[in-house]
């Protein structure tokens, strides 16, 4: 099998409110333009566009299509799309490396989530039947969830203010987060519930962005960076969407992710 290797990332702030289109354009000009120069490489020279958003988080059909603007009407290229995110893309990207169709290819990302209201689309990926219909939002249905870990011993409110305190700390490096800074778990639990027993620190915030990387061959990886990332695989895992399927305070697909 060919090896396939990352030699190149690129990506936006993460802001609460971006001043752009729900296309993404604006967000991916700049990083677009950046990953190519940092590899040295020309848009000619890539031979495969693969992109990951969400119609469904757009509100409408086909939202990924004024995208490719970002891309360059001219010349033609080979480009495609998956809806969900840049994961899938990255898969796709893969795969078509290892045919030998090409030697490059550029995956990118893009979502706008402040367009609409997140909590309530988010939790429209919920059974249509039983519960999308009660019109739950996601931050309440992760209450649920913490909910059942606390209360089960498996976790408590000051270890999950740990985590968001020590996420923070560790995003003081990283100048495209949109939460950073040194707070302590106690300061942390001082703030008021969102949805007991979430706290604004215990949820993702809304964010707007993109990013995008670039993958490569082994031919053209070792010429383009002295230190590839190689792929070594690919996994897919999900866990059911019921709320009643499955132990709420276990995630199985994300402990075999990382295994």
């Amino acid at each position: 099998m060919r090896q396939v290797a990352v030699v190149g990332y690129a990506r936006s702030p993460v802001v609460r409110r971006a001043q752009s289109t729900t296309s993404g354009v604006e967000m991916l000009v700049p990083i677009l333009r950046r990953l190519l120069d940092e590899a040295g490489l020309a848009k000619e020279d890539v031979g495969f566009w693969c992109s990951g958003s969400s119609d469904y988080l757009a509100g409408r059909a086909f939202s990924f299509v004024t995208a490719v603007d970002a891309l360059g009407a001219y010349p033609p290229i080979m480009e495609s799309h998956v809806e969900m995110d840049g994961a899938w893309a990255a898969h796709e990207a893969w795969v078509k490396i290892l045919t030998g169709d090409v030697g490059i290819a550029l995956v990118y990302a893009f979502g706008k989530s402040s367009a609409g209201d997140l909590r309530r689309v988010l939790a429209l990926q919920l059974d249509p039947y039983t519960v999308a219909p009660l019109w739950p939002d996601a931050v309440s249905v992760a209450a649920l969830q913490a909910r059942l870990g606390i209360d089960s011993g498996a976790w408590s409110e000051k270890e999950m203010a740990a985590v968001a305190a020590r996420s923070r700390a560790s995003a003081k490096d990283n100048p495209c987060a949109q939460l950073s800074g040194d707070v302590t778990a106690d300061e942390l639990l001082d703030l008021p519930y969102v949805a007991e027993p979430l706290r604004a620190h215990d949820c993702a915030p809304v964010g707007d962005g993109a990013a995008a990387i670039l993958l490569a061959d082994a031919e053209h990886a070792r010429r383009l960076t002295a230190r590839p990332a190689w792929i070594t695989g690919f996994a897919h895992r999900t866990d059911p969407q019921g709320l009643g399927v499955r132990d709420l305070t276990s995630a199985p697909s994300a402990r075999g992710a990382a295994a």
